[in-house]
């Protein structure tokens, strides 16, 4: 949300601003986020993740939940789940403690 107010107040300086209603919504966009985050949901503000080292993947159920499995897929999710760290685009694997880099956007 930073972000956004750094835009709106950059803006500001070059007689643009961003107009208070989608700001509004803006934020409200990020909130709604988090609460999906936290009920499980995959909000899909990054690529799914893959531990090369162990072989822990990523997976989203058709209903959104975000579920992680090793091997072949599976519906059965093993619960753990990447954490990120302070380094952009770096996660680490709760599997096996490894440095996993998010991968680039598919076309």
């Amino acid at each position: 949300m930073k972000s956004l107010q750094k835009m709106s107040e950059k803006s500001s300086e070059k007689e643009f601003k961003i107009p208070p209603e989608i700001l509004e919504a803006a934020k409200r966009i990020a909130e709604l986020q988090e609460q999906a985050k936290a009920l499980g949901l995959f909000t899909n503000d990054r690529e799914l993740l893959e531990c090369p080292a162990c072989g822990l993947k990523e997976d989203v159920e058709v209903y959104g939940k975000l579920i992680t499995y090793i091997g072949e897929y599976s519906h059965n999710d093993t619960g753990l789940r990447f954490k990120e760290t302070e380094k952009d685009k770096i996660y680490i694997c709760p599997n096996c403690g490894k440095d996993v880099e998010e991968p680039e956007p598919e076309d």
